[in-house]
């Protein structure tokens, strides 16, 4: 079997896990554990009531410039001295009475508050859209970090396991290769203390993938006590050279689309009206208002003394208004100077953690575009260790077999091996998330229905 032949077997034994697997359970893509924290995550619904909250604040912006209508209505005794309607004279006698009134009213000018607080009202809405979809960003992230953290355990304890096993096969041929004395019982007992450590090696990786398990299954909110099964990776030879990634370029692109960046801008538009609403105090208001009033009183009566009908009441008490009211500020302790003077502050500041969070955005990719580099360096540098080690390895194998080899050369070989794996592995994984982190600050659709 020729060389390339091999290391092709080899790499995609590494990377294909799970042939122990059974097949008639379920195994979990990173997109479908990504869907289902989406659908269960309590964060999300959360954010998603704040949004609704703020839809409802924008609706009812607008809805506040409608009139103002109200409808009123009293019954009233009066006793004792009281002055009776009918006549408008002092009376001793009880009687009762019934008022009715329809009042409304609408704002012609208010300094343009009301319409800077719709706009507000619709940034904030925007900045919670926004919002919602940096805590989905956020929870896709965590989730693949930790769906790529497990299949490196995963993929690692088959590593160990392997190794392990054939150290046992090992340990097996030379028992009986003492027997008859072709082996030294010395090489028994140093087998059986590298087999120690391997086994030490083997329940540490356990625990580390059932670690990196739970922390996945809390990162989608997913039973801890359900079976969580993950399906492997299936590229393998997906890096030729090493990978450059300019961060201004990385930047400029992210500048257009990252939601984070956008509800910021969102906020700070909604500080600028805040601040308009704020100087509207200082307008003059005016606005119209009018009302309908009527009314039924016992006392009413007609030229043979006999109380009006409620209806006739009714109709002949009606009165009607309409005023036009303008109202000029002129002192106010200073509470519409000292407001706008604090909204102005607010927005300074809102400009400054602007400036800021893009600062640390560009260091932050920056790290990222160096980390890509350096790890796709690592994963080639590794993928040819791993080809020398598995060289190496076959002739340590064939020497050994021929008696040209002891056993701690052997067992130095096979852990050079096995270390050679695990890098391979580790640095794939971190390859991949640093890939995927990049494209999307890039703009591409890492996530499915995520950003949606």
């Amino acid at each position: 079997m020729g060389m390339n032949i091999k290391i092709v077997i080899l790499l995609t034994t590494l990377f294909i896990f799970g042939t122990e697997m059974s097949f008639a359970q379920k195994q979990w893509t990173l997109d479908e554990c990504i869907n289902y924290a989406l659908q269960n995550n309590l964060e999300i619904e959360s954010q998603r009531i704040t949004t609704k909250t703020s839809k409802e604040n924008f609706e009812q912006s607008k809805r506040n410039r409608l009139p103002q209508i109200n409808a009123g209505s009293g019954y009233s005794i009066n006793f004792g001295k009281s002055v009776d309607p009918n006549t408008n004279s002092v009376t001793y006698n009880s009687f009762a009475s019934n008022s009715y009134s329809l009042q409304g009213g609408i704002s012609l000018f208010d300094g343009f508050v009301r319409n800077n607080q719709i706009a507000y009202s619709r940034f904030m809405l925007l900045a919670g859209i926004e919002n919602e979809k940096v805590v989905k960003i956020d929870i896709a992230f965590g989730v693949m970090n930790a769906f790529h953290n497990s299949l490196y355990y995963k993929g690692l304890l088959d590593i160990v396991k392997e190794q392990k096993a054939l150290s046992e096969m090992n340990l097996e041929k030379i028992e009986k290769q003492a027997e008859v004395g072709i082996s030294a019982k010395t090489d028994i007992l140093e087998i059986e203390a590298r087999l120690a450590d391997e086994e030490l090696l083997v329940i540490r990786t356990q625990n580390n993938l059932k670690a990196s398990i739970l922390e996945l299954k809390r990162t989608m909110n997913f039973p801890a006590s359900e079976e969580l099964e993950l399906k492997q990776i299936s590229d393998i030879d997906f890096i030729e050279a090493t990978v450059f990634e300019n961060a201004d370029t990385v930047y400029s692109m992210a500048l257009e689309h990252l939601p984070s960046l956008k509800a910021k801008h969102q906020q700070l538009m909604a500080v600028e009206r805040s601040l308009s609403i704020a100087k509207g105090s200082l307008y003059p208001s005016l606005s119209l208002s009018g009302g309908y009033y009527t009314g039924f009183h016992e006392t009413r009566t007609d030229d043979q003394g006999n109380t009006i009908s409620f209806r006739d009441q009714i109709k002949n008490n009606a009165s009607q208004s309409i005023s036009l009211s303008l109202s000029i500020p002129i002192f106010s302790r200073w509470n519409s100077r000292s407001a706008i003077k604090i909204n102005k502050l607010e927005l300074e500041k809102e400009k400054v953690e602007l400036e800021n969070f893009k600062n640390q955005l560009y260091y932050e990719i920056e790290s990222y575009c160096q980390e890509l580099s350096a790890v796709s360096a690592e994963y080639l540098q590794a993928k040819k260790q791993t080809e020398s080690n598995w060289l190496a390895y076959e002739v340590a194998q064939k020497k050994k077999e021929q008696g040209l080899f002891n056993v701690i050369d052997f067992y130095t070989s096979k852990n050079l091996l096995s270390n050679a794996l695990g890098e391979l592995l580790r640095t794939k994984m971190e390859y991949l998330v640093k890939r995927k982190t990049i494209d999307f600050y890039m703009g591409k659709p890492v996530f499915k229905n995520v950003t949606e």
